[in-house]
């Protein structure tokens, strides 16, 4: 008796590439966050115990990297537009101020700005590994990533090359 070892390994290797393909697509598809609720956003890199806020000066538009606390400046609205991007708002500044991205020629510098339908202010979620977020805008694509500059302070929100590093994968965490 002669054994075909392709009829009996055929169904396995189709079962298999069956089950990778629905894992990838898992592990890929699109964020889905309530356009109701508050999220806190932090780094990989600094963890849980500092979230993105607003600078409170008076101008109130600067992004910071501040310790966690449970003030408005640090919950953010993740509201889904067209395409798959969202706009990001305060709790504190409300739906007319957006993080945005300054047009001054370097175009990496976060800020928070009047609400337009502009490409700066539109924000892909893109899943990484370990539960976090790649995040990026519109306007610059894929290539440039909110990032934290590495300056001893660790504070200051960029929008950097895209890289595998760790002050560019953000943990969003619902809050209200």
């Amino acid at each position: 008796m002669k054994i075909d070892f392709r009829q009996i390994f055929a169904p396995l290797m189709f079962t298999l590439l069956a089950h990778a393909a629905v894992t990838s697509t898992v592990v890929r598809a699109a964020p889905v966050f309530e356009s109701q609720s508050f999220y806190r956003l932090t780094t990989e890199w600094q963890g849980d115990n500092k979230s993105l806020d607003i600078v409170n000066d008076g101008k109130n538009n600067q992004p910071i990297l501040a310790k966690s606390e449970d003030v408005a400046g640090q919950l953010w609205k993740l509201t889904p537009v067209s395409g798959g991007f969202y706009r990001l708002t305060t709790q504190w500044q409300g739906e007319g101020k957006s993080l945005d991205i300054v047009n001054d020629g370097k175009n990496n510098q976060p800020i928070l700005a009047k609400s337009e339908h502009v490409a700066g202010q539109l924000w892909k979620i893109t899943p990484v590994a370990g539960g976090f977020y790649r995040l990026t805008t519109q306007w610059q694509g894929d290539g440039k990533s909110l990032d934290i500059v590495n300056d001893g302070k660790n504070n200051k929100p960029v929008l950097a090359k895209t890289d595998s590093v760790s002050g560019q994968s953000w943990k969003i965490t619902k809050t209200k």
